[in-house]
């Protein structure tokens, strides 16, 4: 009878299978044993751990700063002023005078102040 003996030996990191054949006995201690293929070491992996990217800029924008301006204060002239305050054209007219008929009252320069704000007087 035949028989087959397989062996796997490991030595020094090769891994090695032996087959044996003996006779129609056993084998004993000290039978040469034929080795009949060589396994050749699983092949190295390589392995490439990718670093992570490098952070991105990170840009700050501020958002733009909004102004509210108040209304321009429109300044109210004197004639305005009288006529607001519920001064007749006449009381505009010797206040005019006694201001010493200044230009700003009399836009036409026709010698009547305030006509824009009283109408026309002439």
């Amino acid at each position: 009878m035949n028989r087959m003996i397989a062996a796997l030996l490991v030595s020094a990191g090769a891994v090695v299978s032996v087959v044996g054949l003996a006779g129609c006995g056993t084998p004993t201690a000290g039978t040469p044993i034929t080795v009949v293929r060589e396994i050749a070491p699983p092949s190295t992996i390589t392995a490439v751990v990718l670093a992570p990217p490098p952070p991105a800029s990170v840009v700050v924008v501020e958002p733009p700063t909004t102004v509210t301006r108040a209304p321009a204060v429109r300044r109210l002239t004197s004639c305005q002023v009288l006529l607001a305050e519920g001064y007749s054209f006449e009381y505009a007219f010797s206040a005019w005078v006694t201001a010493g008929r200044p230009l700003s009252w009399d836009a036409d320069r026709d010698g009547y102040p305030c006509e824009q704000s009283y109408g026309n007087r002439n």
